[in-house]
């Protein structure tokens, strides 16, 4: 399903009664309500294995911030003497009043399936590639993204796994159809077919609007056409750098999106088709007392002045949305 988040889309969400409550906490009056369509979840204690696609020129900084961002749910175990040093590390975290990614996934554990298993709670980036050259070309339609994951497991570049998520990064220099006019990013499902093994595999697809659409895809770290930069919508520096930043907000919508509706049948309002999931129903709030245009109290780094609102791998720091939870019926965070 599609990622809005542009301006308007903003004020269209929030158009509802919306009032700050608890720290952390935006409360709706009516409560928002996702209903659960009683299908699959990408539930159990096994983690959440990824399958990633690089489509086109990114960085070395520009990989290592996205990997980061997933390793954040799931950070690697250390032995010998680092886990001991680690170890002292994670003491000071705990202390810390910073949350962390994996603080803010752990909001996903009310989203049960039928037989009551929560969704995992943990991510593996198991194996990634990068198409360096545009095999598809810089102007991709929708169904292209939906034929470079069936390629990938039908060239066993990656194993067929239905429990997976098959992400695709496109580079800033490529045109995908409806980015930036209608989406960021998205996610669905390949049918059934024998390059699949039959089997419907998750996928998901973000793009990196840095030179395309900054203002659509990476507010509040740019500056909106439809909102301009004012006292009551600033424009906030970003940790990681624009476009990436961007991505990881999308990034975070469409996880969170994947692994609560993976098959159109999980929890959503709405048409199927467009329907609200657990992370686009609290579009441009990110921080306490968000409203309208304004993104809500956020914490900003004192040697560098970016914003941001939790911790990840090896203390890298990212801007995620705040995730409806069907405990409270309300969009929360860990600001």
């Amino acid at each position: 399903m599609s990622v809005l988040v542009s301006a308007l889309t903003v004020f269209l969400l929030w158009s509802v009664s919306c009032a700050p409550a608890a720290e952390g906490r935006l409360l709706r009056n009516p409560p928002l309500i996702l209903d659960y369509h009683n299908g699959p979840l990408l539930s159990g204690d096994a983690p959440i294995k990824v399958y990633l696609t690089f489509y086109g020129e990114f960085s070395r900084y520009e990989k290592a911030t996205l990997r980061a961002f997933l390793y954040s749910f799931n950070p690697p175990t250390p032995s010998g003497k680092q886990k001991d040093s680690d170890a002292a590390a994670a003491r000071k975290r705990r202390r810390s009043s910073v949350p962390t990614v994996s603080q803010w996934w752990s909001l996903t554990r009310g989203y049960k399936d039928l037989f009551g298993a929560t969704v995992s709670q943990k991510f593996e980036l198991v194996k990634s590639t990068t198409d360096v050259s545009y095999s598809r070309g810089k102007e991709l339609k929708k169904t292209d993204i939906y034929s470079l994951v069936v390629e990938s497991v039908k060239k066993q570049v990656f194993p067929t796994d239905p429990k997976a998520i098959y992400l695709v990064f496109t580079a800033e220099d490529v045109v995908v159809e409806g980015f930036c006019a209608e989406r960021c990013g998205e996610h669905g499902f390949t049918f059934p077919s024998v390059d699949t093994s039959d089997h419907m595999l998750p996928f998901a697809w973000v793009g990196n609007s840095a030179s395309q659409c900054p203002g659509f895809c990476a507010w509040p770290f740019a500056r909106s056409e439809l909102l301009g930069d004012t006292p009551l919508s600033p424009v906030l520096k970003a940790p990681n750098g624009i476009g990436i930043d961007g991505m990881v907000i999308t990034l975070a919508k469409v996880l969170a999106g994947t692994a609560t509706d993976p098959y159109g049948n999980g929890y959503y309002q709405g048409e199927q088709s467009a329907g609200l999931e657990a992370s686009g129903a609290c579009t441009g709030a990110f921080g306490a007392g968000a409203y309208p245009g304004n993104p809500g109290k956020v914490r900003v780094d004192k040697l560098t002045g970016a914003s941001y609102n939790v911790k990840g791998f090896k203390r890298w720091k990212f801007m995620v949305p705040y995730m409806w939870n069907p405990e409270t019926l309300s969009c929360e965070g860990k600001s």
